[in-house]
């Protein structure tokens, strides 16, 4: 026994040692921060909302200054270019048709709720601040797009602007050629080899990025922030494209892949996520993968509501359920967050993704306003950044102005309301389904698949189906005749493209909207209840 014991205490005391210096090799091993940043102080001001101006248009030789451009080019052109505003926290778009004028030239003032990178499509990305000037040239004399298309601006607007390009074709371009996402394992292993990927980058960045000599101290936050939310966007976007796999292998704990995966956010949190640059930096897809990916657990998929009004009876059956309202359902998802993949209750991106979960519920809502304004106020409980209270409160105000107020408006006819007109015109008193749709847009197609049956068993039915795109006849005609897709096919111009997504305000596809018999637009109605209601 005695000999027992001493060798069992000098192998204590050899293998002591050993393990002490295992755990001083494994402190050695840091996650690289971001020194100097933020470098810039960001004022309250310079986050609130305000016009920009995009002004430009086309390069003409000096002799050709001052005359007109034909009316027949000017038709074809307007339309093609369009604007497009995202506000990530109330998950809306908005998008504004550039007009030219007859000299070739445009401007035209676009609302931004914060300073925000603006799609000008599809020429490329402008950074947009309010009080700055956007400047587009079109050069129709040059042969790469690079030189056609020159974008630049005013004040923060132009410095942010004129490196953009370069940047995300140097440090923020996906390559989407490995397909490592069939394999799981292998899927992991990417994912470590991307994080290694990511802490070389911030070194480089704290050792200073090239491309940002000259920048000021908050052009160069906003461009970093912009670079390392595009890194993790993409890692992100391969374990979206792993998810078929996960979810149909049954040996995998889903949980706990998730789980394991999106370790390395928790300790690079600060520039990753909880970081109120993101404010001015992120993106709508952005945030849209954080939503649903990484912070997944903080979307809701059942709402419950306490009743506004004390009842003993309703009291009592609660205390038998014990149900979560959202109060302290929001409480608890931020807590699972932290516990899981040790990102703080108080994270920057994970109130935002709460923000985004309770304004995508509005829509379902709207004739509720009680119920809405019961959820926001559960919704703020978690909110604790100031810039957030005040977007959610702004945003808030605007829902009960569009929804409660009703405030009736006598607006012109657009451009867009005109050639819709003109469309549905040969097809009154039926009820529309209307589908806006491209070849290039694999769900388009498989929407059209799907309701093949739905088409084909109304043909004697007072209800027409719109298919509108802008793609020609001869483009669509390999899948639509072998596919036999019926229905009305009306194929427009580019031009009448974007004023009808200006009108309807979309740029995704497939878009439908359903019309009943007397033209009004129905949102939440089928076709086959409007027909019903016809009998």
């Amino acid at each position: 026994m005695y000999k027992k014991t001493v060798i069992t205490v000098l192998l204590a005391l050899v293998m002591a040692p050993l393990g002490m210096e295992a755990k001083k090799k494994a402190k050695t091993i840091e996650v690289p921060q971001l020194i100097n940043y933020p470098s810039a102080e960001l004022s309250e001001y310079r986050l609130h909302g305000g016009n920009v101006v995009i002004q430009g248009g086309f390069v003409v030789p000096e002799e050709a200054k001052g005359e007109k451009v034909p009316k027949n080019v000017l038709d074809d052109i307007n339309g093609r270019f369009t604007v497009i505003m995202r506000d990530y926290i109330v998950g809306k778009e908005k998008t504004s048709v550039i007009e030219f004028k007859d000299d070739g030239t445009f401007s035209m003032n676009v609302y931004v709720p914060y300073p925000m990178p603006l799609l000008v499509y599809p020429l490329g990305t402008a950074y947009a601040c309010p009080g700055d000037t956007i400047k587009v040239s079109l050069d129709p004399t040059k042969r790469t797009r690079e030189e056609f298309v020159k974008l630049d601006g005013t004040g923060l607007s132009g410095e942010v602007t004129r490196p953009w390009q370069q940047i995300d074709e140097k440090y923020c371009k996906p390559d989407w050629s490995n397909k490592v996402y069939e394999n799981l394992d292998s899927l992991m292993m990417w994912k470590d080899d991307q994080v290694e990927q990511l802490d070389e980058l911030v070194r480089q960045m704290n050792d200073g990025l090239p491309e940002l000599a000259g920048c000021s101290p908050l052009a160069s936050d906003i461009l970093r922030t912009h670079i390392l939310a595009e890194r993790l966007k993409y890692i992100t976007d391969y374990y979206l494209r792993g998810e078929d796999v996960l979810r149909n292998d049954s040996t995998r704990d889903r949980e706990a892949y998730w789980q394991q995966f999106f370790s390395f956010v928790g300790p690079r949190a600060k520039y990753l996520t909880d970081n109120p640059l993101l404010m001015i930096s992120g993106d709508e897809f952005f945030f849209n993968r954080l939503e649903f990916y990484p912070f997944r657990t903080l979307r809701r998929m059942v709402l419950d509501f306490i009743p506004y009004d004390y009842d003993p009876k309703t009291a009592e059956t609660m205390a038998q359920e014990k149900p979560v309202f959202a109060r302290e359902y929001n409480i608890n998802a931020m807590n699972v967050l932290h516990n899981k993949l040790h990102v703080s209750p108080t994270d920057f991106s994970a109130q935002v993704c709460k923000l985004r979960d309770f304004f995508s519920t509005t829509q379902w809502y709207k004739d509720q306003p009680d119920t809405i304004a019961d959820d926001f106020a559960a919704t703020m409980t978690v909110i604790t950044h100031p810039e957030l209270i005040r977007r959610a409160v702004l945003a808030y105000r605007d829902f009960i102005k569009e929804n409660e107020i009703k405030a009736v408006e006598n607006k012109p006819l657009t451009k867009g309301d005109s050639i819709f007109q003109r469309i549905i015109e040969p097809y009154k008193g039926n009820v529309l389904f209307v589908d806006f749709w491209e070849m290039s847009c694999g769900p388009c197609r498989g929407k059209m698949l799907s309701m093949r049956d739905e088409v084909e068993a109304n043909k004697d039915k007072p209800v027409k189906y719109l298919y509108i795109t802008d793609d020609t006849p001869e483009q669509c005609k390999s899948f639509l005749e072998p596919n036999n897709i019926k229905g009305e096919h009306i194929h427009i111009t580019r031009a009448e493209w974007g004023y009808l997504q200006e009108k309807f305000q979309f740029t995704g596809i497939p878009f439908v909207v359903i019309y009943d018999k007397d033209g009004n637009r129905c949102e939440d109605k089928t076709v086959q209840q409007l027909l019903e209601e016809m009998k």
